[in-house]
Protein backbone atom coordinates (compact mmCIF):
# COMPACT_ATOMS: atom_id res chain seq x y z
CA UNK A 1 0.00 0.00 0.00
CA UNK A 2 1.52 3.44 -0.84
CA UNK A 3 1.66 5.79 1.30
CA UNK A 4 0.45 9.72 -0.05
CA UNK A 5 1.12 11.76 2.47
CA UNK A 6 4.27 11.48 4.87
CA UNK A 7 5.89 8.34 6.88
CA UNK A 8 3.79 8.68 9.83
CA UNK A 9 1.20 6.12 11.37
CA UNK A 10 -1.40 8.45 11.66
CA UNK A 11 -1.50 9.77 8.09
CA UNK A 12 -1.60 5.68 7.24
CA UNK A 13 -4.46 5.57 9.43
CA UNK A 14 -6.38 8.62 8.09
CA UNK A 15 -5.43 7.23 4.82
CA UNK A 16 -7.63 4.14 4.90
CA UNK A 17 -10.67 5.56 7.05
CA UNK A 18 -10.36 9.16 6.30
CA UNK A 19 -13.80 8.84 3.53
CA UNK A 20 -17.20 9.10 4.86
CA UNK A 21 -17.96 5.65 4.46
CA UNK A 22 -15.58 3.13 5.17
CA UNK A 23 -15.62 4.01 8.98
CA UNK A 24 -19.93 3.57 8.70
CA UNK A 25 -19.33 -0.43 6.47
CA UNK A 26 -17.00 -1.23 9.74
CA UNK A 27 -19.65 0.38 12.05
CA UNK A 28 -22.39 -1.88 10.36
CA UNK A 29 -20.40 -5.24 10.03
CA UNK A 30 -19.13 -4.88 14.07
CA UNK A 31 -22.98 -5.11 14.60
CA UNK A 32 -23.07 -8.69 12.76
CA UNK A 33 -24.45 -7.23 9.64
CA UNK A 34 -22.70 -9.77 6.96
CA UNK A 35 -25.07 -10.17 3.58
CA UNK A 36 -24.23 -7.10 1.08
CA UNK A 37 -28.11 -6.14 0.93
CA UNK A 38 -28.06 -6.48 4.71
CA UNK A 39 -24.73 -3.82 5.00
CA UNK A 40 -26.81 -1.31 2.21
CA UNK A 41 -29.46 -1.34 4.61
CA UNK A 42 -27.93 0.11 7.27
CA UNK A 43 -26.46 2.87 4.97
CA UNK A 44 -29.42 3.64 2.89
CA UNK A 45 -27.67 6.65 1.01
CA UNK A 46 -24.32 5.30 -0.12
CA UNK A 47 -24.94 3.94 -3.59
CA UNK A 48 -24.48 -0.18 -4.16
CA UNK A 49 -21.81 0.89 -6.63
CA UNK A 50 -19.87 2.74 -4.22
CA UNK A 51 -20.35 -0.27 -1.13
CA UNK A 52 -18.70 -2.77 -3.32
CA UNK A 53 -15.51 -0.89 -3.65
CA UNK A 54 -15.61 0.04 -0.61
CA UNK A 55 -15.92 -3.52 0.63
CA UNK A 56 -12.87 -4.59 -2.01
CA UNK A 57 -10.65 -2.00 -0.91
CA UNK A 58 -11.24 -3.35 2.76
CA UNK A 59 -10.93 -6.79 2.03
CA UNK A 60 -7.77 -5.62 -0.23
CA UNK A 61 -6.00 -4.20 2.63
CA UNK A 62 -6.70 -6.86 5.23
CA UNK A 63 -9.57 -5.29 7.10
CA UNK A 64 -12.18 -7.63 5.45
CA UNK A 65 -12.67 -11.34 4.41
CA UNK A 66 -15.10 -12.54 2.30
CA UNK A 67 -16.63 -16.34 2.66
CA UNK A 68 -17.97 -17.55 -0.72
CA UNK A 69 -21.44 -18.72 -0.93
CA UNK A 70 -22.82 -21.72 -2.41
CA UNK A 71 -24.94 -21.03 -6.34
CA UNK A 72 -27.93 -18.61 -5.65
CA UNK A 73 -26.70 -17.66 -1.94
CA UNK A 74 -25.02 -14.16 -0.90
CA UNK A 75 -21.44 -13.69 -0.25
CA UNK A 76 -20.46 -13.31 3.51
CA UNK A 77 -18.55 -10.48 4.74
CA UNK A 78 -17.07 -10.54 8.02
CA UNK A 79 -14.21 -8.38 9.74
CA UNK A 80 -10.28 -10.02 10.35
CA UNK A 81 -8.31 -9.39 13.15
CA UNK A 82 -7.06 -6.00 11.94
CA UNK A 83 -10.90 -4.95 11.26
CA UNK A 84 -12.04 -6.18 14.27
CA UNK A 85 -9.50 -3.79 16.44
CA UNK A 86 -10.49 -1.12 13.77
CA UNK A 87 -13.89 -1.13 15.01
CA UNK A 88 -13.07 -0.61 18.55
CA UNK A 89 -11.42 3.26 16.95
CA UNK A 90 -14.72 3.87 14.88
CA UNK A 91 -16.70 3.00 17.93
CA UNK A 92 -14.12 5.30 19.83
CA UNK A 93 -14.56 8.41 17.29
CA UNK A 94 -18.93 7.83 17.89
CA UNK A 95 -17.74 8.17 22.16
CA UNK A 96 -15.70 11.57 21.27
CA UNK A 97 -18.50 13.06 19.25
CA UNK A 98 -21.38 12.20 21.71
CA UNK A 99 -19.45 14.07 24.08
CA UNK A 100 -18.04 16.95 22.11
CA UNK A 101 -20.12 17.33 19.15
CA UNK A 102 -23.62 15.54 19.34
CA UNK A 103 -26.98 17.00 19.17
CA UNK A 104 -30.84 17.17 17.85
CA UNK A 105 -31.10 15.31 14.37
CA UNK A 106 -31.58 17.72 11.50
CA UNK A 107 -34.28 17.06 9.18
CA UNK A 108 -32.05 15.69 6.80
CA UNK A 109 -30.98 13.52 9.09
CA UNK A 110 -34.16 12.02 9.95
CA UNK A 111 -35.03 8.76 8.53
CA UNK A 112 -37.82 6.95 9.40
CA UNK A 113 -37.09 3.47 7.31
CA UNK A 114 -33.50 3.72 8.79
CA UNK A 115 -34.47 4.20 12.25
CA UNK A 116 -36.80 0.91 11.76
CA UNK A 117 -33.26 -0.95 10.52
CA UNK A 118 -31.42 0.32 13.73
CA UNK A 119 -33.86 -0.85 16.30
CA UNK A 120 -33.86 -4.45 14.92
CA UNK A 121 -29.98 -4.10 15.50
CA UNK A 122 -30.32 -2.65 19.01
CA UNK A 123 -33.13 -5.40 19.47
CA UNK A 124 -32.29 -7.22 23.38
CA UNK A 125 -33.00 -11.05 22.32
CA UNK A 126 -33.35 -12.19 26.19
CA UNK A 127 -35.50 -10.15 26.85
CA UNK A 128 -38.39 -9.56 23.65
CA UNK A 129 -41.68 -11.02 23.91
CA UNK A 130 -41.64 -14.95 24.03
CA UNK A 131 -44.67 -15.01 21.82
CA UNK A 132 -44.93 -13.43 18.28
CA UNK A 133 -45.02 -10.06 17.91
CA UNK A 134 -46.23 -7.18 15.55
CA UNK A 135 -45.38 -3.42 16.38
CA UNK A 136 -46.84 -1.28 13.57
CA UNK A 137 -44.55 2.27 13.53
CA UNK A 138 -45.59 5.12 12.19
CA UNK A 139 -43.29 7.62 11.71
CA UNK A 140 -44.37 11.34 10.97
CA UNK A 141 -42.15 14.55 10.07
CA UNK A 142 -39.29 14.36 8.38
CA UNK A 143 -38.30 11.59 7.06
CA UNK A 144 -42.01 9.99 7.67
CA UNK A 145 -42.40 6.80 7.23
CA UNK A 146 -44.33 3.36 7.86
CA UNK A 147 -43.13 -0.40 8.80
CA UNK A 148 -43.97 -2.93 11.24
CA UNK A 149 -41.48 -4.83 13.66
CA UNK A 150 -42.24 -8.85 13.51
CA UNK A 151 -40.55 -10.32 16.59
CA UNK A 152 -40.64 -13.83 16.53
CA UNK A 153 -37.85 -16.65 18.25
CA UNK A 154 -35.38 -13.71 19.89
CA UNK A 155 -35.03 -11.86 16.71
CA UNK A 156 -37.05 -8.64 15.00
CA UNK A 157 -37.86 -8.82 10.75
CA UNK A 158 -38.59 -5.34 9.68
CA UNK A 159 -41.33 -5.10 7.19
CA UNK A 160 -41.99 -2.31 4.44
CA UNK A 161 -45.66 -4.04 4.24
CA UNK A 162 -47.79 -5.70 6.99
CA UNK A 163 -46.34 -9.23 7.47
CA UNK A 164 -50.50 -10.62 7.53
CA UNK A 165 -51.07 -10.98 11.35
CA UNK A 166 -52.80 -8.57 13.38
CA UNK A 167 -51.00 -5.84 14.76
CA UNK A 168 -50.49 -6.22 18.73
CA UNK A 169 -49.16 -3.11 19.30
CA UNK A 170 -49.30 0.23 17.58
CA UNK A 171 -46.33 3.04 18.02
CA UNK A 172 -46.63 6.53 16.61
CA UNK A 173 -44.52 9.68 16.74
CA UNK A 174 -42.11 11.90 14.74
CA UNK A 175 -39.17 10.32 13.97
CA UNK A 176 -37.01 12.55 15.21
CA UNK A 177 -38.11 12.49 18.35
CA UNK A 178 -38.18 8.50 18.37
CA UNK A 179 -34.50 9.13 16.88
CA UNK A 180 -33.10 10.95 20.31
CA UNK A 181 -34.97 8.09 22.26
CA UNK A 182 -33.22 5.60 20.32
CA UNK A 183 -29.47 7.71 20.41
CA UNK A 184 -30.08 8.33 24.40
CA UNK A 185 -30.82 11.89 23.90
CA UNK A 186 -34.28 11.39 25.25
CA UNK A 187 -35.80 8.84 27.96
CA UNK A 188 -39.22 7.37 26.58
CA UNK A 189 -41.28 8.15 29.73
CA UNK A 190 -40.10 11.93 29.16
CA UNK A 191 -41.39 11.49 24.91
CA UNK A 192 -44.60 9.69 26.53
CA UNK A 193 -45.58 12.39 28.96
CA UNK A 194 -45.06 15.34 26.45
CA UNK A 195 -47.43 13.67 23.75
CA UNK A 196 -44.17 13.37 21.53
CA UNK A 197 -44.81 8.87 20.97
CA UNK A 198 -48.41 7.88 21.38
CA UNK A 199 -49.36 4.12 21.74
CA UNK A 200 -52.16 1.25 21.40
CA UNK A 201 -52.45 -2.03 22.72
CA UNK A 202 -51.91 -4.05 25.52
CA UNK A 203 -50.69 -2.54 28.70
CA UNK A 204 -47.61 -5.26 29.43
CA UNK A 205 -46.92 -4.42 25.59
CA UNK A 206 -46.51 -0.94 25.95
CA UNK A 207 -44.76 -0.93 29.14
CA UNK A 208 -42.35 -3.28 28.02
CA UNK A 209 -41.38 -1.49 24.50
CA UNK A 210 -39.09 0.98 25.60
CA UNK A 211 -36.47 -2.19 27.33
CA UNK A 212 -37.08 -4.22 24.15
CA UNK A 213 -34.27 -2.33 23.08
CA UNK A 214 -30.63 -1.12 23.62
CA UNK A 215 -30.32 2.71 23.63
CA UNK A 216 -27.33 3.15 25.67
CA UNK A 217 -23.72 2.51 23.22
CA UNK A 218 -22.86 6.54 24.00
CA UNK A 219 -24.39 6.79 27.58
CA UNK A 220 -21.41 7.82 29.16
CA UNK A 221 -20.16 10.20 26.74
CA UNK A 222 -23.68 11.96 26.34
CA UNK A 223 -24.00 12.17 30.14
CA UNK A 224 -20.27 13.76 30.29
CA UNK A 225 -21.17 15.84 27.92
CA UNK A 226 -24.30 16.89 29.04
CA UNK A 227 -22.68 18.05 33.03
CA UNK A 228 -19.80 19.37 31.30
CA UNK A 229 -22.54 22.22 29.59
CA UNK A 230 -24.58 22.22 33.15
CA UNK A 231 -21.22 22.99 34.87
CA UNK A 232 -19.74 25.75 31.77
CA UNK A 233 -23.40 27.40 31.25
CA UNK A 234 -21.80 27.33 27.55
CA UNK A 235 -23.12 24.57 25.49
CA UNK A 236 -21.52 22.68 22.23
CA UNK A 237 -22.72 23.40 19.07
CA UNK A 238 -23.22 21.50 16.29
CA UNK A 239 -23.80 23.90 13.05
CA UNK A 240 -25.22 26.39 15.06
CA UNK A 241 -27.71 24.69 17.04
CA UNK A 242 -26.76 23.80 20.63
CA UNK A 243 -25.82 20.14 21.13
CA UNK A 244 -28.71 18.21 23.96
CA UNK A 245 -27.17 15.18 25.51
CA UNK A 246 -28.05 12.11 27.21
CA UNK A 247 -27.82 8.72 27.00
CA UNK A 248 -26.25 4.83 25.33
CA UNK A 249 -22.72 -0.07 24.96
CA UNK A 250 -19.05 -0.35 22.85
CA UNK A 251 -19.37 -1.98 19.40
CA UNK A 252 -18.43 -4.79 21.35
CA UNK A 253 -21.46 -5.05 23.81
CA UNK A 254 -24.15 -4.42 20.81
CA UNK A 255 -26.43 -7.27 20.25
CA UNK A 256 -25.98 -8.67 17.08
CA UNK A 257 -29.82 -10.10 16.58
CA UNK A 258 -29.38 -9.43 13.00
CA UNK A 259 -32.27 -10.70 10.68
CA UNK A 260 -32.33 -10.35 6.92
CA UNK A 261 -35.75 -8.14 6.58
CA UNK A 262 -36.54 -5.47 4.08
CA UNK A 263 -36.88 -6.99 0.81
CA UNK A 264 -33.59 -5.98 -1.94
Amino acid sequence: MGRHVEYCPIALGVEIVGDRWTPLVIRELSVGASGFNEIHRGLPRLSRTLLAQRLRLLERRGLVRRAPAPRGQQVRYSLTEAGQALSSVVWAVGQWAAEWMFGDPTDEECDGLGLMWRLHQCAIAGVLPEQRTVVHLVLTGAGAAEGWLDIDDGAVTVCREAPGLDDDLTLEAETAHLLRWLMGMASFRELRINGQVRMLGPAGLVRGFPGWFNTGAFAESLGRGRERRTQTSGPSVRDGVPAVQHGVPAAQEMPSVVQEALPA
